[in-house]
């Protein structure tokens, strides 16, 4: 398996592909939430999920969740802010430093071989820092 999709959870498709998919489909672009709702002014995970909510529930019967968190992972300087499926910006360093350590990490873990991809999944909903 190349690199590249092992740095991408998975997905082969290019960023240009998965705009264009999360763009099109995603749930949020029809939901008529202000702004605010998508952009938690709370640093600590649960606090934001707890502002957030109205947008995170949004999210959660999306057909593109899974497309629109790995397109914030990859595209960092945007994906840092605000709700990307259904995870608010302390959950995705997480889930970022998680990748990056599965990277650096010469040996695979338990039950993992060398090439696998890395996957990442979301935060338990209500979970709190």
């Amino acid at each position: 398996m190349e690199l590249q999709t092992i740095m991408t959870g998975g997905f082969s498709a290019t960023n240009r592909g998965l705009w264009r998919l999360v763009t099109e489909r995603a749930a949020c672009s029809a939901g008529g939430l202000s702004p605010e709702h998508w952009y938690p002014v709370s640093v600590p995970a649960g606090a934001a999920r707890r502002e957030a909510a109205a947008a995170i529930a949004v999210c959660e019967g999306c057909v593109v969740r899974a497309e629109c968190l790995e397109l914030s992972l990859r595209n960092w300087t945007v994906g840092q802010h605000g709700v990307w499926g259904g995870t608010v910006p302390a959950e995705r360093h997480a889930l970022r430093a998680q990748r990056d350590a599965q990277l650096a990490d010469p040996a695979p873990a338990p039950g993992r071989r060398h090439g696998d991809a890395v996957t990442v999944g979301w935060p338990a909903a209500g979970s709190d820092d």
